[in-house]
């Protein structure tokens, strides 16, 4: 719940700040569609380009490796040069245009030879002739169905397969195969493991003439509603297993499916410098024409397979604690047992992974004790996979035990559970993959933060950024989730080239210098149209470029704001006008609700027209937390119809005490019947300005201090202190002073660290 909350709110940012700078996100290229819908490994294609802003299109990059630089042949038409050993499966590509960069577009590697749909086979009777082995590119129109004709042979197995959710397409699709007569044979929709995208795998029982129809299962359509129909002799393969490769070894996958006879085991060699989080894998029948595609974990750790008969915890197979666990429900109502020993206070994770690579398996983790009584229990909840956080309770034998929620099974019911020593930190999201920073402006991408265990700052940078682009430095506050890092490139920072950045979140949690990478899983969920999950390969990818310039600039002085409870920061906000920027700027904090931290309260006037800057005040109330954070601010700037905003760069926040005080208690010994002087001195927030009256604490029996004053515009006050003939000998280690001070009707206050004092 929390999570869905924070990410439905981290999408409401992001779609705010888009609107606010829909002036340049009008001017984004974007990328549509491709013709053809996949690329075939071995050969060199032309992939033609359909989308927005896509005019001067100078580069195409590839998520996959390519021969050769594509090259441009004319148009909005690349040549894609694709390695022999390109991995089959769902991939992705973005242009470049001297108005930035595009988001990524999902296309696939496909081994099937590509032809066009002729959008005129609307029945059965103007059904365009296709041959097995291929694959059909087209859409479908509102109310309407397509049709292919094709031949089989008696026991000629074939497959087929929409593909349509999971490249990004709005198409729910249903195929069904119909005789000569148009009779239905079989059907599928909503495969599990597919996204809602529908497949079969069919044996013809008689030689003659037959039909696949293609449509959507609401009717509904129109030109983005596209699919890619495969039809040729490929496995119907759902997940490989086990379901998880280590960096650097050498795997052998099995494959589930509901139909994977004649596949043999597949060798791999991970490298160990491989980088994205998983892998596409490609899978042939022995002597078939057509390969189907699973998606493969890539991690750290290493992976261990279930051995059956594991149905009771009597019968688990034995693992080593922190090694990944593999298995398949192989039948409904099959539970698999792991078991591992581990030790007192050991603290442990178990996270499912299933549908996110495909498997239908919902998993149920149960962890048992060595007496077989339930410790802890996990189940998925809507799309997130189940885990399950455990502190080891005392030393011995614990037992994980695996089953689908409603007990369901089958072979292509695969699953794999993380198993790591539980982490304190957090994880982020971005809510962009493609950055398009325009020249001397801004622009701002949403970053939300899932903590687990972990409430303090989190400070945001972005690495491999290019000559004239710089990141301001940004905090996600403690106890906030998001706050938009903001990119600023200078007037001359050069346009039209492409460079692939990461954003990254550290903090010091405990002794240990915690750091992570932003996903932007989500963001490529919600740009392709809801896509349940997103290709694990591409979820790390994140590119800038710059953009035209900007319609103006803000730039922020000082950069941070410092105050504190009951006090008062301020920053100048100063606007560079190009000609025709002259009216007033208005300004807002973003989002208007949650942008700044708790009790904490924000002047924000606009810049008046025909001037260049304006002073923001930001006040805390006295429950305002202590800490770092950073607030958004957005420009806009109106006159007659055209409305043209400007994200400001994020302006830093530190609420601090009002003022800390030491002592320094000189020679730190008086003798009887003496005088010693003490010095009192204040490091002062900047928001704070007044006299400090200071009073000594717990000062020795027989020695007395008068209480100064620390003027407003000093640091620091020198303190007599008297000994009498009767003061108590000794040392006293918790002498103080305490600072007390009043601005309006606000009060403060402020204790020393304690030091020595001696009488002698």
């Amino acid at each position: 719940m929390a999570r869905e909350f924070r990410r439905r709110c981290g999408a409401a940012f992001a779609a705010a700040t888009l609107c606010l700078t829909s002036n340049l996100a009008a001017q984004t290229p974007s990328i549509a569609s491709t013709s053809p819908q996949a690329v075939r490994p071995g050969q060199t294609v032309d992939l033609t380009l359909g989308g927005a802003n896509l005019e001067g299109a100078k580069e195409l990059w590839t998520s996959f490796p390519t021969a050769s630089p594509p090259a441009a042949t004319g148009g909005l038409t690349f040549r894609v040069d694709v390695p022999a050993d390109a991995h089959p499966g769902v991939h992705a590509v973005r242009v470049l245009t001297d108005k930035g960069v595009s988001p990524l577009k999902l296309v696939l590697i496909d081994d099937l030879s590509s032809v066009a749909s002729t959008n005129q086979n609307k029945s059965v009777g103007s059904a365009q002739e296709i041959q097995p082995p291929i694959a059909v590119d087209g859409h479908i129109d509102g109310l309407s169905l397509n049709y292919y004709k094709f031949r089989a042979e008696a026991g000629q197995r074939l497959a087929f397969e929409a593909v349509a959710r999971r490249l990004g397409s709005p198409l729910d699709p249903m195929i069904r195969i119909l005789d000569a007569g148009g009779r239905e044979i079989t059907w599928s929709d909503d495969e599990p493991g597919l996204m809602s995208d529908a497949r079969l795998c069919h044996t013809f029982q008689a030689a003659g003439e037959y039909f696949v129809e293609v449509r959507d299962i609401q009717y509904r359509g129109g030109a983005g509603y596209s699919y890619r129909l495969r039809a040729g002799d490929f496995p119907c393969v759902t997940v490989p297993y086990p379901m998880g490769a280590k960096r650097g070894s050498e795997v052998t996958l099995s494959f589930a499916g509901s139909h994977t006879e004649g596949v043999e085991p597949l060798k791999l060699n991970i490298a160990a410098d491989w980088a994205a989080p998983a892998m596409t894998v490609g899978v042939k029948r022995a002597g078939g024409n057509a390969s189907g595609f699973v998606t493969l974990d890539i991690g750290d750790r290493e992976e261990a397979l279930e051995t059956e008969p594991n149905d009771e915890a009597a019968q688990a197979t034995r693992v080593q604690p922190g090694v990944n666990l593999n298995g398949r429900l192989e039948k409904g109502g099959d539970v698999d047992h792991f078991v591992f020993t581990a030790t007192k206070d050991q603290k442990l994770t178990f996270a499912g992974v299933a549908r996110r690579l495909g498997s239908p398996a919902d998993l149920y983790l149960r962890l048992l004790n060595s007496g077989g009584a339930q410790v802890a229990v996990a189940e998925d909840t809507g799309l997130a996979e189940g885990v399950l956080n455990f502190t080891i309770p005392a030393d011995g034998d614990y037992t994980l035990a695996v089953k689908d929620l409603v007990g369901r099974g089958g072979p292509e019911f695969a699953y794999r559970v993380e198993v790591r020593p539980q982490e304190t930190g957090f994880t982020l999201e971005a809510a962009a993959d493609a950055l398009n920073v325009p020249a001397g402006g801004t622009l701002m991408v949403n970053v939300t933060a899932t903590r687990n265990g972990y409430g303090g700052p989190i400070q945001l940078a972005a690495e491999n950024l290019p000559a004239g682009v710089t990141a301001t430095s940004t905090v996600i506050g403690p106890g906030r989730n998001d706050v938009g890092l903001t990119l600023t490139a200078a007037p001359d920072a050069a346009a039209g080239a492409l460079s692939h950045v990461k954003i990254i979140g550290t903090a010091k949690i405990g002794e240990v210098d915690f750091k992570a990478a932003a996903a932007v899983g989500e963001q490529l969920n919600a740009a392709n149209n809801g896509l349940p999950t997103a290709p694990q390969h591409l979820t790390h990818l994140t590119s800038l470029a710059v953009a035209p310039a900007a319609p103006f600039s803000v730039r922020v002085e000082p950069p941070q704001a410092v105050f504190g409870q009951q006090l008062t920061g301020k920053v100048k906000l100063i606007v560079t006008r190009p000609e025709g920027i002259d009216e007033e700027i208005a300004l807002a904090i973003t989002p208007d609700k949650t942008g700044l931290p708790p009790n904490v309260t924000a002047a924000v006037p606009p810049i008046p027209k025909g001037q260049n800057e304006v002073e923001i005040a930001f006040t805390g109330t006295d429950k305002a937390p202590l800490g770092e954070f950073s607030a958004n601010i957005i420009a806009t700037h109106k006159k007659g119809n055209a409305t043209l905003s400007q994200p400001v760069p994020a302006v830093g926040l530190k609420l601090d005490v009002p003022f800390r005080l030491t002592l320094d208690p000189g020679a730190a010994k008086l003798a009887k019947g003496g005088t010693l002087a003490v010095t009192a001195k204040i490091e002062r927030n900047p928001a704070f300005a007044a006299p400090v009256t200071v009073t000594l604490e717990n000062l020795p029996a027989g020695v007395t201090a008068q209480p100064a004053t620390i003027a407003a515009d000093q640091t620091e006050v020198e303190i007599p202190l008297a000994a009498g003939q009767d003061a108590a000998a000794g040392a006293v280690n918790n002498l103080s002073i305490k600072g007390e001070a009043t601005i309006d009707k606000a009060k403060f206050a402020g204790t020393s660290p304690a030091v020595t004092l001696t009488v002698e």
